[in-house]
């Protein structure tokens, strides 16, 4: 088969096409032949070897995929061969074929296609999750999303709506990113590379800041994020940019003075049965056409280089996928 591999850590100019041999799924793994595999922010990190994972370069790279099961293993019962999934995968996703957990797997909904269901298991129950489990959203008549035309942040701005949050409060950088996230029910939508952006939202709170502030860029959009946390408000960190990242000591003298909370987020870290339990209503809430989900950027499996040098430039709206098979 055709797959991907992160021959070093050197960024993205370091993958390469490869053949490489089907893998074989365990006894409670299952075979996915991938009609599509997701390219997730954490990704571009990895190829710089900022987001290490228990695995020595050279390796097929991609943390999930989506497509028909075409085999199973011993002790698997409850899919069969011909199931549309989506999961995270054990042996690489950018690949023509990779193998996920059965247990992990999750059924792709009526009318979504393969490049939607990408943005499940990783944008999808991140969002979720971190909403849910990670902000404090009862006294919550506010929220800022960083980020906000992003993966996760399309999620975060239609859920944060969904779970009654009064002011969402979304940022982007693209006439068409703002106008698309209006649509998706933000109240308001702010381009960040306007200097001014931090004075529209402390107009937009009446001077006295968000209540939650959602920061996952880092850098100085980040900073400036954090400073517009309203008294008692809480921040929850999350993204892999921020691994790195160090807060000023204004900000930590901030926190103080202002009895504020600050709260990190990572998904594959969280509790296994809080996830599980998040899945039925995220899979609801689409079904039924509530979430829109995106993934209109889609790029041959062999131009791997090309879709993570688009993700790098911030150029696209939503998930970035890769597909086996598509003319290159």
């Amino acid at each position: 088969m055709k797959a991907i591999e992160l021959t070093e850590y050197g960024g993205f100019g370091s993958l390469r096409v490869i053949d490489a041999e089907k893998p074989k799924p365990a006894a409670n793994e299952v075979l996915i032949e991938v009609k599509a595999a997701g390219i997730n922010f954490a990704e571009l990190e990895l190829t710089k070897g900022r987001y290490r994972i228990p695995k020595t370069p050279p390796f097929i790279m991609g943390f999930e995929a989506a497509g028909l099961v075409v085999e199973v293993g011993s002790q698997v019962r409850h899919v069969r061969i011909g199931d549309r999934l989506t999961s995270l995968v054990s042996s690489g996703g950018y690949a023509e074929y990779a193998t996920a957990d059965a247990n992990a797997a999750i059924p792709i909904p009526p009318g979504i296609s393969f490049e939607e269901a990408t943005t499940i298991p990783v944008q999808g129950v991140s969002a979720y999750c971190l909403l849910k489990y990670g902000a404090n959203l009862k006294s919550a008549g506010s929220v800022l999303v960083q980020a906000a035309a992003g993966g996760v942040g399309l999620y975060l701005v239609q859920l944060a709506k969904i779970f009654g949050v009064e002011k969402v409060i979304a940022m982007a950088s693209s006439k068409e990113k703002l106008h698309l996230l209006r649509s998706l029910g933000a109240d308001l939508a702010i381009d960040y590379t306007d200097p001014s952006w931090p004075d529209k939202v402390r107009e937009a709170t009446q001077g006295i800041g968000v209540d939650v502030v959602l920061e996952a860029v880092s850098g100085e959009v980040g900073k400036e994020s954090l400073k517009l946390a309203a008294p008692f408000g809480q921040i929850v960190m999350f993204g892999a940019k921020n691994i790195h990242d160090t807060l000023p000591s204004e900000i930590i003298k901030q926190l103080i003075y202002k009895n504020q909370t600050l709260r990190g987020f990572n998904l594959p870290s969280f509790p296994p049965e809080q996830i599980a339990e998040s899945i039925p209503h995220l899979l609801e809430l689409i079904a039924h056409g509530k979430l829109r989900l995106f993934a209109n950027s889609a790029y041959p499996l062999v131009e791997a280089r090309a879709a993570f040098q688009a993700l790098e430039g911030r150029k696209t709206i939503g998930k970035i996928v890769l597909i086996p098979g598509k003319p290159g």
